[in-house]
């Protein structure tokens, strides 16, 4: 089949093309990135040689490097010593993007509790032996800030995300990146879920048995032991799930994203 004049298009179908060629060059710099090694920081080749090497136009390069930059794949910057360089790509991003989907789907806290009590026993065992003295120092801290005792809505507030930092701290010393993502997505949906329900609901006694379950695991994780490290995260999670996913509602599907996650 002979390709249509694209100057004889409406232009909402010439956008298309347009964009479909875009999308194309995009893919192909995301491999040459890969294949070539390139790391953060690292700069693409020039316009004129991208140009060349893809066979594309000006416009094309420039709108596929722009499709890579929302990616955050890469950074533009204009003026001298300006260009295209590899930009690090951030977690917050991914997760923000990911978090997308399911401003269409409704996810419940039970079924965000389902995914965790899967996940969060391996993220414990897993950081055994890789946590480092910076990672116990800062779960430390995530502890002494739940067991001060809170004085109004925003120490409140603040305990509760004291509580999920202690999670995102053993994210960070996760040795496994595919299971760090999923973990880190799931405590994201879990700060919603605190957005939406009071800060001081279940306060006393959720943060009582939180420090307990914290120090039980600081314990584990000193001495080395991985089974006890997922025994107690367990047993955690599911003292969690008890209280926030009430038996009552585990059946009811409710929205958890409600408003779009900042991306960095």
């Amino acid at each position: 089949m002979d390709k249509p004049d694209i100057r004889t298009l409406d232009p909402s179908r010439r956008a298309s093309i347009k964009r479909k060629r875009s999308d194309a060059v995009a893919d192909l710099i995301r491999s040459h990135i890969f294949q070539a090694g390139l790391k953060p920081d690292d700069r693409l080749p020039q316009e004129p040689e991208l140009i060349e090497m893809f066979g594309c136009s000006r416009s094309t390069i420039r709108e596929a490097l722009k499709s890579l930059e929302v990616q955050g794949l890469v950074q533009n910057t204009t003026g001298p010593g300006g260009g295209a360089r590899v930009a690090p790509v951030s977690i917050n991003r991914i997760v923000g993007l990911l978090s997308n989907y399911f401003y269409f789907q409704s996810v419940s806290a039970a079924q965000i509790y389902q995914i965790r009590r899967l996940i969060e026993p391996e993220l414990a065992s897993s950081v055994v032996g890789h946590l480092t003295a910076l990672h116990f120092e800062a779960l430390e801290q995530a502890i002494a800030v739940q067991e001060h005792h809170p004085g109004g809505d925003a120490d409140w507030e603040h305990h509760r995300h004291a509580e999920i930092d202690f999670h995102d701290i053993l994210i960070d010393a996760c040795p496994n990146p595919l299971l760090g993502l999923v973990c880190r997505f799931v405590n994201e949906a879990i700060r919603h879920l605190i957005g939406r329900s009071g800060v001081q609901e279940f306060a006393a006694s959720f943060t009582c048995e939180n420090v307990d379950f914290h120090k039980r695991l600081m314990s584990a994780f000193r001495s080395g032991n991985a089974a006890r490290a997922r025994r107690v995260m367990l047993d955690h999670v599911l003292s969690a799930e008890a209280i926030v996913v009430p038996a009552a509602d585990r059946g009811i599907d409710q929205p958890v994203f409600r408003e779009p996650l900042r991306l960095d």
